[in-house]
C-alpha cells in the first residue's frame, strides 16, 4: 500500500531532493489520516505515464512495453485488497482486513519484509511474462535491481539475505531464457527497464503527496540529462518535459479511516 498523509508530509526547504528522498519522506509520516493507494492502481498509473511519453529520438513504445509498466506491481494485488494477509511482517489488521502496525497506522510497502514482498514480486512478475518476453524482462529487471541494491546496503537480515540470493538466481535464469525468446538487445531491455523504474517513481511521488520539487536518477530524457520535477501554478512540470502537452491523470484512493460511509475517492494531477 501507498500511504498519501494528510498534507502530504513534511516538505523540503532545500532546493530539489531526490524523488525518492520526498517518497519515502511521505511514507514515514504520521497523519490522523490517510489516503491509501491500491500498488497495482499505482502501477496501472505508470503505464499511463508511459502512453504520453514524447521523446524525441527515444525507440518508440509498444503496447507490450505500456503493458509490462502497467503491470509491474500486480502481484500486490491480494495482499492490498485483503485477500491474503501478510505472513513475515509484524501486522495487526482491522476494519476491511486492512494491515496496520502496533499504533494502528497503515502500513507501507516501504515497511513489508521479504518473506511477504518477494511473493508479491514473483507475481507481478509471472502477470507481466504472460503478456510478452519484454514485459517480463522488465518486471524483472526492475525488481533484480532493488534486491541487488538492498544487498549491497546491507538492507536484510541473515535469512532474508539468503531469499533473496535465491529470488536472484531465479531471475537471473528467467533473463537468460526470455532474451532468447524475443528481439530486443540486452541494451535495449536495459533501457526499458529504465523507463520502467522512472514511472514507477514519478507515479510513487504523485500518489504519495509531495510537492517537494525533485529530480529523478533515471536518465530517459532526450539528450539524457536529470530530468527535476517542481510544483508550479498547481501543475506539476518536468524539465526537460517529456510529454508533447500538459497531462491529466487520476486514480482511486481509499480514505483511512473512513469516513461518511463511504471509503473511495479520486486523486488526480496535471503534469507537463
Amino acid at each position: 500500500m501507498i500511504l498519501r498523509p494528510e498534507g502530504g508530509g513534511e516538505h523540503s526547504k532545500d532546493g530539489f531532493v531526490s524523488a525518492w528522498e520526498a517518497v519515502a519522506r511521505a511514507e514515514k509520516a504520521k497523519s490522523a489520516t490517510y489516503h491509501l493507494v491500491r500498488q497495482p492502481d499505482h502501477a496501472r498509473l505508470s503505464g499511463q505515464i508511459a502512453e504520453q511519453f514524447a521523446i524525441r529520438g527515444a525507440p518508440a513504445l509498444d503496447d507490450d512495453i505500456v503493458q509490462g509498466i502497467g503491470l509491474h506491481d500486480e502481484g500486490w494485488a491480494d495482499f492490498d485488497n485483503g485477500g491474503q494477509r501478510l505472513s513475515a511482517t509484524a501486522a495487526r489488521y482491522c476494519g476491511k482486513n486492512m494491515a496496520v502496525n502496533a499504533e494502528g497506522k497503515p502500513l507501507s510497502f516501504l515497511e513489508i519484509k521479504a518473506g511477504d514482498f518477494l511473493r508479491a514480486w514473483h507475481g507481478s512478475i509471472e502477470s507481466a511474462e504472460a503478456v510478452a518476453p519484454i514485459a517480463g524482462l522488465m518486471v524483472s529487471g526492475h525488481f533484480r535491481r532493488i534486491g541487488h541494491f538492498g544487498m549491497s546496503t546491507g538492507t536484510y537480515s541473515y535469512d532474508d539475505t539468503q531469499h533473496m540470493r535465491q529470488f536472484l538466481t531465479g531471475e537471473e535464469q528467467r533473463e537468460r531464457r526470455l532474451l532468447r525468446v524475443q528481439e530486443r538487445s540486452q541494451g535495449e531491455v536495459e533501457y526499458w527497464t529504465d523507463l520502467l523504474q522512472f514511472c514507477d517513481l514519478l507515479s510513487l511521488y504523485l500518489c504519495c503527496g509531495s510537492e517537494d520539487s525533485v529530480e529523478f536518477p533515471q536518465r530517459v530524457g532526450p539528450k539524457g540529462e536529470t530530468i527535476r520535477l517542481r510544483m508550479q501554478d498547481g501543475v506539476f512540470a518536468l524539465s526537460p518535459s517529456l510529454f508533447a502537452r500538459e497531462v491529466g491523470f487520476s486514480l482511486p484512493a481509499h480514505q483511512y479511516p473512513e469516513k461518511g460511509g463511504g471509503a473511495s475517492t479520486r486523486l488526480s494531477w496535471r503534469v507537463r
